[in-house]
């Protein structure tokens, strides 16, 4: 039932043989992570790699009824969250001139998660805070994200800088809000 103790003759020979066993274990944990196995210990897949999500990229297009001063209230409340560590937010209009201006305006918000949350926690909270007065589960008007580190410094750009289609230019000098 148990092992036998293992002699060492030199304090070199002990660490050397945990090093090597350290060595194995972490190939078998790479191995297991990676494959599913069968009883008899044979690969029958390859497991998914489960991609690890840092924040949220949120796009809300609100219904032209909706009054601006209740769309911020509830991006105060959305961004009010226990579960952020920050975030920058946008609000931004679709009016090309004076007539227009104000028109169709919608928010984009990058969120910093704390990772003590599911998604589908969090894609609940959010659409509890928005269901009465959003379309929640028309992708868009209400767009959830969850992306990594890299794709956050796309978005951090996307939503601070000028945009890349040259069309939305004359709409982001109109933004005033």
């Amino acid at each position: 039932m148990f092992e036998e103790p293992i002699e060492f003759n030199s304090l070199q020979e002990a660490e050397s043989f945990y090093q090597d066993l350290r060595a194995y274990r972490d190939i078998c944990t790479k191995l297991y992570e990676k494959y599913n196995y069968n009883s008899k210990l044979e690969i029958v897949s390859t497991r998914k790699v489960v991609k690890q999500y840092s924040h949220l990229f949120i796009t809300i297009n609100p219904p032209p009824t909706l009054e601006l001063d209740i769309f911020i209230n509830t991006i105060n409340k959305t961004l009010s969250k226990n579960w952020i560590d920050g975030y920058i937010y946008v609000i931004e209009q679709r009016g090309e001139n004076e007539e227009e201006l104000g028109k169709g305006f919608h928010t984009h918000m990058l969120i910093k998660l704390i990772q003590h949350k599911k998604q589908s926690e969090i894609n609940r909270e959010i659409k509890n805070t928005w269901k009465k007065i959003l379309d929640i589960d028309n992708y868009h008007i209400l767009n959830i994200k969850y992306i990594d580190d890299d794709e956050q410094k796309r978005k951090q750009g996307y939503i601070l800088g000028e945009k890349a289609d040259e069309i939305k230019h004359l709409k982001q000098r109109m933004d005033v809000i």
